[in-house]
């Protein structure tokens, strides 16, 4: 996200998508980025439904625009939501997706889907989800995130949060808190003093590795300042991530999203997507193959992966 020049924000009539432009917005503003705006009308829906409010919207979002000196297009398509938000972001190979999610649960989640999920696990550029609701002046939405939370389990995805999360962290003077649950140990076998008898030898070893692990993933400069923090957790991961973002009253999330073929995508039990659920701040979510993603005129990798 330091290094964007094209922004792409999903908007509807609610009021978390107003959250999401304004994000989009300001983090244009900063990085002098071009931003576009994209507008669904439901397939089961005539094109005209709605017209008037929509042309209504679309205008206050040029006039706000304008008046915060970011270059803005709109479009209005007809289709499925997700399926015109991908096909814009495929077209438009932008830097950063952003949406809102309206974090439905249980039945409503069910029978609606979740556009920010699927946008999520189908995009090839970094996708920020914001939740709601709008805070009614770009004058209150951060610029930066000081406060850092990401997910660690080491695979590809996770390298490519902890690239994003440093990166950030160094632009912004911030603080990183990373986050690695081990599978199979007890809450008992985290600590890094875990010497207690009941503590099985194994499980004491897989949190050591943890801890021995993610010392080893943070750099240098960033050691020595003081201002990354590292926790292993016991349980589920995804409930480990919210709870540690609420201790540390982080600002954002930084996940990889591991790719995944038609089944996988369907797995919405995924840590990812039930953190995009549930989390109270932004949640920025990467490909693994995001760094190795370049635009058609690009010149260097887009360096934005999570």
């Amino acid at each position: 996200m330091n290094h964007i020049s094209r922004v792409l924000c999903a908007v509807d009539f609610s009021e978390p998508a107003q959250a999401a432009f304004e994000q989009a917005l300001v983090l244009s503003r900063a990085r002098n980025a071009e931003l576009t705006v994209v507008h669904a009308v439901p397939k089961d829906r005539p094109f005209r439904w709605h017209a008037r409010e929509r042309m209504a919207m679309m205008a206050a979002l040029q006039r706000t625009a304008k008046d915060a000196g970011v270059r803005l297009k709109v479009s209005v398509q007809h289709g499925n939501p997700a399926g015109v938000i991908l096909l814009h972001a495929r077209a438009r190979r932008p830097h950063l997706v952003v949406i809102a999610t309206h974090q439905r649960t249980g039945l409503r989640r069910f029978r609606s889907g979740s556009i920010a999920e699927t946008v999520t696990l189908r995009a090839a550029c970094p996708v920020l989800i914001v939740p709601g609701p709008a805070r009614g002046s770009i004058a209150d939405v951060p610029t930066s995130f000081g406060r850092i939370l990401c997910a660690v389990d080491f695979r590809a995805a996770s390298h490519e949060a902890l690239h994003q999360a440093f990166s950030l962290a160094k632009k912004g003077d911030g603080h990183v808190t990373l986050v690695h649950v081990p599978k199979g140990i007890s809450a008992a076998s985290v600590s890094r003093y875990a010497h207690q008898s009941r503590v099985p030898e194994y499980q004491r070893f897989l949190g050591h590795d943890a801890w021995r692990r993610l010392q080893e993933v943070i750099p240098t400069d960033m050691r020595r300042s003081g201002r990354v923090h590292a926790r292993v957790m016991a349980g589920d991961p995804s409930t480990a991530i919210i709870r540690s973002a609420r201790d540390v009253n982080a600002d954002l999330i930084v996940v990889g999203v591991t790719a995944r073929g038609a089944v996988g995508r369907r797995i919405f039990g995924a840590t990812a997507t039930r953190v995009m659920r549930t989390a109270a701040c932004p949640v920025l979510a990467v490909p693994e193959f995001t760094r190795r993603t370049r635009g058609p005129s690009d010149g260097e990798p887009v360096a934005v992966a999570a």
